[in-house]
């Protein structure tokens, strides 16, 4: 048993000073006691067999591990997860690893995933029989190829061909152009024996456009590249590299006419091309079903890598002590980093942010699963919508989460730069989530291009979603060029409800602008370059849609757990209302800083009276903040971390683990200094070099 150390004794006291039990607000994050007991038994049977309980032992990642070194380490671990969810019947680590990465940094992770999910979706019954209990049992290891050198979400761009032979029965698979050669898919490289490749199929000299197949890549017998693909890993990325990103290339593969995954379309022997009864008229839309499901879990896991980061960071301001050089006496004692208003208004603003990312992947999963349970009925009426509202989601929490993890990595000074603090590559994984499944600025045209044609429907009195029936309402009253007025009442500016309608009043108001813009110089020139005259605004308003929508989320949740659970309410109002108000008074969108203020809507009495309240709310949330981010239930080698184990003890272990990295350790001396490219030769020629000289 350890030696308590000061470290320890503050993150303790801080922890006992929480007003709320952590535990239930764990329950609240993982949906019920039993899934969070279940993940805790998960968690800890693995890092057991992994060899990760002891916290002061140097973890194998920071080993100075090579290419090849890391990515069977992936494999190791791929293994654990992967064979504790086969033993014990779960699925804890189906969408997210053992560290809270998305599966695709694993190995194994999108046989699980994205590759069982397009069968799921796209395929025939009897080839769902075939193929699903093969992935169950990890007897192939599947891989989802989308992504080319030259197109990514982009998939009528997509070159890759499979083109029906008459003859022989087959399609024959081929990447006609450099730039039809698949790039970036998780596992493709080294890792699958199949794969779910998007091609554009070809019959009778007809294009019918992107069609899911699966092919085989390797042999089972030896693991070799099937004749007709070459497949090779891309190397090195910022992130995830316990798996093999990975290329393949393909040479008139020939694959069986079975391989086409048949849900909604089949060919015939003779080369018919067909849909089946039960597709809907817009077949793209249900081919592309794989994608929505990536962007479900990406928005939560942005959630949760933001959450790591501002865990470590928490724990770490709560045990780092400093002083204020410009105002200390030498004899004045060092407070937390905590205890500084500059420290604990980044933290608990990201915080609230965080809570807002996870509780927002919350409303939108009780849209989509529903929806998805009900997939390839043909029933369409709301793909649009789940599609639209995951664009704007996915953008808004993936670049909220990068921005804010590498917020928490400079608050830790020097020591978060260091690879053993675990931020560096928190940053670089959550950073990787702004790409995955389309570039955010992509994906805030995708909505507000749904919103538009959400106007043009409602204007002309033709039906429009129901989500969006109620928003519509208001919105018709701004798309005049005498938007409304709206005076917050000053008495009860901070109750939840005044405070949404500051925010639909912002996205009203900016998407109104921004149609009315783009209708009206459309008619001068063409739509495309109406749009990209106005960019700016229409950016705009896909973000003030999608923070009206989380904020909306949030109140909506804080509601529901005071229901259930009353104890959690004050904190979570208090971090709901932190959340609206620093949103308003420190916007995080550069492209349109001033849209709540612009308008006059709020004085600047009120701002000030903004920021007065959110230091009030600082103040109230100060002692739960460790609660707040314990309540993410992080294990500490989940986080990896030396800076933010649970215990505090940072120091001792941030230099035991330095003692124990392999550069510190064996014959220093005659790895860098001896020989005639070491530190030493150089010195002495540099030494002789002198004397001649002289």
């Amino acid at each position: 048993m350890a030696i308590q150390t000061k470290q320890m004794a503050l993150l303790a006291h801080a922890r006992e000073s929480a007003t709320f039990d952590s535990n239930k607000l764990a329950n609240v994050i993982y949906d019920n006691a039993e899934i969070v007991n279940s993940r805790r038994a998960a968690f800890q049977r693995v890092e057991a067999a992994l060899g990760l309980t002891d916290n002061m032992k140097l973890p194998h990642l920071y080993k100075g591990l090579d290419r090849d070194q890391i990515y069977m380490e992936g494999v190791r671990r791929a293994r654990e997860i992967v064979s504790d969810m086969i033993a014990h019947g779960h699925e804890h680590f189906k969408s997210f690893t053992e560290r809270y990465h998305l599966t695709n940094s694993s190995p194994f992770g999108m046989n699980f995933l994205m590759f069982r999910k397009t069968i799921e979706l796209q395929a025939t019954e009897e080839q769902k029989l075939y193929w699903l209990p093969l992935i169950d049992q990890m007897k192939i290891n599947g891989a989802y190829v989308q992504t080319e050198l030259g197109h990514g979400t982009f998939v009528r761009g997509i070159e890759t061909t499979a083109t029906y032979d008459e003859i022989s029965g087959e399609f024959i698979v081929d990447s006609p152009t450099l730039t039809a050669t698949k790039y970036w898919p998780g596992g493709l490289g080294i890792s699958c024996t199949h794969a779910v490749v998007a091609a554009r199929l070809l019959t009778k000299g007809q294009d019918h456009g992107m069609h899911w197949f699966v092919v085989k890549v390797r042999s089972l017998e030896d693991y070799a590249p099937i004749q007709g693909v070459e497949l090779g890993d891309i190397g090195m990325k910022m992130a995830y590299n316990g798996t093999c990103n990975g290329y393949a290339r393909f040479n008139q593969l020939r694959i069986p006419r079975d391989s086409l995954l048949g849900a909604y379309a089949e060919v015939l022997p003779d080369g018919t091309y067909q849909l089946r009864q039960s597709s809907a008229t817009d077949l793209s839309k249900l081919l592309y079903g794989t994608m929505l499901d990536g962007r479900c879990i990406i928005i939560k896991c942005a959630g949760f890598g933001l959450a790591q980061a501002l865990t470590i960071t928490t724990r770490y301001s709560v045990v780092r002590e400093q002083g204020i050089p410009m105002f200390a006496h030498a004899d004045t004692p060092e407070v937390p980093l905590i205890a500084f208003q500059s420290q604990n208004y980044r933290l608990l603003t990201l915080i609230s942010q965080a809570y807002a990312i996870l509780f927002a992947s919350k409303a939108f999963d009780n849209v989509y699963y529903p929806y998805f349970s009900k997939w390839g009925t043909g029933r369409l009426n709301q793909l649009s919508y789940i599609h639209s509202l995951s664009t704007g989601l996915k953008a808004w929490a993936t670049t909220v989460a990068s921005a804010g993890a590498d917020e928490a990595r400079r608050m830790c000074g020097g020591h978060g730069y260091v690879a053993l603090s675990g931020l560096p590559d928190v940053v670089a994984t959550v950073s990787g989530t702004a790409t995955f499944e389309g570039d955010n600025y992509v994906m805030w045209q995708q909505l507000v291009r749904y919103l538009f044609k959400q106007i043009q429907a409602f204007t002309s009195t033709n039906p429009v979603d129901p989500e969006l029936r109620e928003y519509m309402e208001d919105l018709k009253l701004y798309l005049s060029e005498n938007a409304p007025e709206l005076t917050p009442d000053a008495d009860r500016l901070y109750d939840s409800s005044v405070l949404l309608s500051l925010f639909r009043h912002r996205s009203c108001r900016l998407l109104a602008m921004a149609y009315r813009l783009v209708t009206r110089d459309s008619k001068e020139s063409s739509l495309a370059e109406a749009w990209n005259k106005h960019m700016m605004v229409i950016l705009a308003a896909g973000h003030a849609y999608a923070e009206y929508f989380i904020l909306r989320s949030f109140q909506i949740s804080v509601r529901e757990v005071e229901a259930t659970e009353p104890s959690l309410c004050l904190p979570l109002s208090r971090l709901c209302n932190l959340f609206a108000l620093t949103t308003i008074v420190s916007p995080v969108s550069s492209f349109y800083a001033v849209s709540f203020t612009e308008d006059g809507v709020l004085s600047s009495n009120q701002l000030m009276s903004m920021r007065a309240k959110i230091n009030e709310i600082l103040e109230a949330l100060l002692p739960d903040i460790v609660a707040l981010t314990d309540a993410w239930d992080f294990t500490d080698a989940s986080l990896c971390s030396a800076l933010g184990c649970k215990d505090g003890n940072v120091y001792e272990r941030l230099m035991s683990w330095t003692r124990q990295l392999p550069v510190n350790n064996g014959d220093v001396v005659g790895k860098f200094w001896e020989g005639k490219e070491g530190i030493g030769a150089f010195l002495k020629k540099q030494k002789q070099r002198h004397r001649s000289l002289l």
